[in-house]
């Protein structure tokens, strides 16, 4: 996977939603200079919403190193497979259905 780092000074404006002339949704990052938007599918969309929705406000310096590995077990969780589910929910101590 190749990750391409683009730093923003400055935002004037960060939204996301629905893409007015291409199907699927947009990230756009606005700046004085230029703004960059970032097209998603419907699955990338639906873990940016869950993901600006049901999280607090990021401290990296001060999460704790459980906080940041239940996070990863979460970010795992939504890209498994139902047996894969099961097998980690049986690791954990939990019920697997």
């Amino acid at each position: 996977m190749n990750t391409e780092r683009l730093r923003v000074e400055g935002a004037r404006g960060i939204v996301y939603g629905p893409a007015v002339d291409a199907e699927g949704y947009v990230l756009a990052i606005g700046t004085d200079e230029r703004r960059v938007e970032i097209e998603l599918d419907e699955d990338a969309m639906y873990t940016l919403w869950t993901e600006v929705k049901g999280t607090p406000w990021p401290e990296p310096d001060r999460m704790a190193e459980k906080d940041r590995l239940v996070r990863q077990v979460l970010h795992a969780a939504n890209g498994a497979d139902e047996e894969g589910l099961r097998e980690a929910l049986r690791v954990l101590g939990g019920e697997s259905a």
